[in-house]
């Protein structure tokens, strides 16, 4: 090809066709500059697919870590949940001496002196916030739903979990300069003086009200937070980088799968109508249920900061980001028809009549 076109040019200079000459030198030119530019607009290419392929990668390493935290969530929930049991009965007077000398004894004698502690892993988001500026658009979505999770929720649950550190590092060194029988504490059977402090002090039970206070009611629930927008960005980074994998089981899914037209059957506003074991007058809540995404989300007189995500176990039957906040079920006429739910949160029941 060289060889032609230098020809072309010694044939033209050879018959004196000074201007044609130039007119070819410039088609010359300018068909070197368009070899340029497309070589220059591949190697854009070949770079841009190379840094796409470089945050794909570390988005991949964010769901890694949320894939984690989102199973020790699982196990610090339920962790809290069966302390609060204990607390609710020991600031109650419900336990016994007995109690205390049954199979159940070392988890009433050790009910604050320990902490389930979670460590959230941060070294994807990290990474992805080293490289926020070569994000392609078509990812940034995630950028923002990822700060909440690991600026926002982080903070709170880093800040209760060094609050139940405090209080159970307290309880024990409290109760090793004041009780001769501290060392004991852990033989098999409880002395009558440790069970009387246990079943009567009450600065042990003001304790025990403050690690409730940190662990159920503000820990676990800032944990059950974190958990619904890990979930959430989870599934969001496996849409933006188009992966066929299949969700795992870990993260919340319809056990059965339903079209619009029977999750339209289930949308509308609920008006909410009793609270099991509450005999006051009931506030004026409506509950509207929509489809978002293939799937329903219920929200309370229309605050979207509290929406509840809802999948189905069975026809009618559902649970929510967590089973633990949130389960719930449909209910039908002769007709079958919807004409009202109830549904478990928070640990109330709630009664919903159909509007």
């Amino acid at each position: 090809m060289i060889k032609f076109f230098r020809r072309i040019r010694q044939q033209l200079l050879s018959e004196n066709k000074f201007s044609k000459y130039i007119l070819y030198a410039i088609g010359e030119i300018v068909l070197v500059i368009i070899g340029i530019l497309i070589a220059l607009q591949i190697n854009n290419k070949n770079e841009q697919r190379k840094t796409e392929n470089k945050i794909v990668s570390i988005l991949k390493e964010v769901q890694n870590d949320l894939a984690l935290d989102i199973q020790k969530s699982d196990e610090l929930i339920a962790y809290y949940k069966t302390q609060d049991s204990i607390i609710n009965l020991v600031k109650a007077d419900k336990l016994t001496y007995d109690d205390y000398k049954n199979e159940n004894r070392n988890a009433l004698r050790f009910a604050i002196m320990d902490a389930f502690h979670m460590k959230i892993h941060a070294n994807g988001y990290t990474n992805l916030i080293e490289n926020v500026d070569n994000v392609p658009k078509k990812l940034k979505a995630v950028i923002e739903p990822l700060h909440e999770i690991y600026i926002y929720n982080k903070y709170e649950i880093d800040k209760f979990d060094k609050r139940l550190d405090l209080i159970t590092d307290r309880v024990i060194d409290k109760l090793a300069k004041s009780k001769d029988w501290y060392y004991r504490l852990d033989r098999p059977q409880l002395e009558d003086e440790m069970i009387n402090f246990f079943l009567n002090d009450p600065y042990y039970k003001n304790d025990v009200a403050l690690y409730q206070n940190a662990g159920w009611t503000n820990l676990a629930y800032h944990v059950t937070i974190f958990r619904e927008n890990a979930i959430n960005a989870y599934k969001q980074i496996n849409a933006l980088v188009e992966s066929n994998e299949p969700l795992p089981d870990f993260i919340p899914h319809n056990l059965v799968h339903l079209t619009t037209a029977q999750l339209n059957e289930y949308a509308g506003t609920f008006k909410v109508v009793k609270y099991d074991g509450y005999d006051g007058p009931i506030p004026d809540l409506n509950y509207k249920i929509q489809i978002q995404d293939n799937g329903l989300v219920g929200i309370m007189n229309g605050d979207l900061e509290d929406m509840d995500y809802f999948y189905f176990e069975t026809t009618d039957k559902i649970f929510g980001q967590t089973d633990i906040y949130l389960k719930g079920e449909f209910v039908r006429d002769s007709l079958n028809e919807i004409t009202s739910l109830f549904i478990m949160k928070n640990g109330m029941v709630a009664h919903l009549n159909k509007l």
